[in-house]
């Protein structure tokens, strides 16, 4: 029998930028911009618009309220300097497959313009655990336009339950635009096969 999560960490190829946590220092975006252009040469003002995205993304993060929250975002090549998906990986304390099913159905809720379009239930086992989320297709309405002016978000919620241990890994992964990838939710699941977690009663 195990037990509570002790530490846990998510492996990620170099194409993934980890975002600071808490209060970051003035000028980080643009420090973290400069590192993933890696010297390649873009056109006046790319730096600057990859750093209000990587302000933005962490602002979107921090207003969730989510203590512990870890954020990565992915920019596949500094020739094509634009965030194409960001990720969230965070530590839940005694959630149960059930609450965290019950969150799942809560998605959209409490957001005027959302609307879940499309849900696809995914189960996996990873060498951490067994996983268990959803695929979301996710419509949001601009109230001046209709259906016309309509944006779809595509997001893989899941959630790893390491074997007999009451905590859980959340991990939220939302592309920028819908067609992003492929095959998202196995895109994804290929991710948590990197996923290392040490419980308390690991040898």
């Amino acid at each position: 029998m195990s037990g509570p999560i002790r530490e846990f960490g998510l492996g990620l190829t170099d194409d993934w930028h980890t975002l600071p946590t808490g209060d970051a220092p003035q000028g980080w975006a643009d420090a973290l911009a400069a590192r993933i252009l890696d010297g390649a040469h873009v056109p006046d003002g790319v730096p600057a618009a990859l750093a209000r995205q990587l302000a933005e993304v962490k602002a979107s993060v921090d207003a969730t309220g989510v203590r512990g929250s870890h954020a990565a975002v992915l920019v596949e090549s500094p020739a094509e300097p634009f965030i194409a998906a960001m990720l969230t990986v965070v530590l839940g304390r005694g959630v149960t497959r059930e609450t965290f099913e019950s969150q799942l159905g809560q998605v959209a809720e409490g957001v005027d313009t959302a609307q879940v379009m499309g849900t696809q239930v995914i189960e996996a086992i990873v060498s951490a655990g067994s996983v268990y989320g959803a695929h979301f297709l996710i419509g949001h309405l601009n109230p001046d336009d209709g259906a016309a002016g309509a944006h779809l978000e595509e997001r893989v919620h899941l959630g790893v339950f390491p074997d007999g241990s009451a905590d859980m890994i959340d991990v939220t992964a939302i592309a920028a635009s819908f067609g992003t990838f492929a095959d998202m939710p196995a895109w994804v699941v290929a991710l948590l096969e990197d996923l290392d977690v040490t419980t308390e009663g690991a040898a």
